[in-house]
């Protein structure tokens, strides 16, 4: 299994920052270049549409307080099988916070551990600015 794990601080207290990446179905809000996201409450899936028109298919295994467990369904145009990822926010202090971000998959035949994990945590690293400037954290 491969996995990455990032971690981004944040001068916002974890409710704000929860406030904005804590509805599973409005990732739009901070994650940069996506064409549009499908919610489907009865299966508890969000559909994401890149640019390019691909589709991925992620399901919520499991919510809580500051927090979201989810698994790619269908991968879509990413190389990946059996992703799963947690996505946390903590607070540090009264206005600080922290978001902890952790995955693990195996790459798609043909594709490299690295060049895999490299695509991944590229975008989530991308995620993670976005979601620093729009708190102007």
């Amino acid at each position: 299994m491969t996995a990455f794990d990032l971690k981004q601080h944040y001068d916002a207290p974890a409710a704000k920052v929860w406030d904005l990446i804590g509805d599973f179905y409005a990732v739009e809000k901070w994650m940069p270049g996506l064409a549009g996201v499908l919610r489907n409450d009865d299966q508890q899936t969000r559909t994401i549409t890149m640019p390019d028109g691909g589709q991925l298919v992620e399901k919520l295994m499991e919510e809580g307080p500051l927090f979201h467990h989810y698994r790619f369904d269908d991968p879509g145009p990413v190389p990946v099988r059996g992703f799963t990822a947690r996505i946390a926010v903590t607070a540090v202090g009264t206005d600080e916070s922290e978001i902890h971000w952790a995955a693990q998959f195996e790459p798609a035949p043909g594709v490299t551990e690295e060049d895999a994990t490299a695509g991944l945590a590229g975008f989530y690293q991308a995620c993670l600015d976005k979601i620093a400037a729009e708190l102007g954290a």
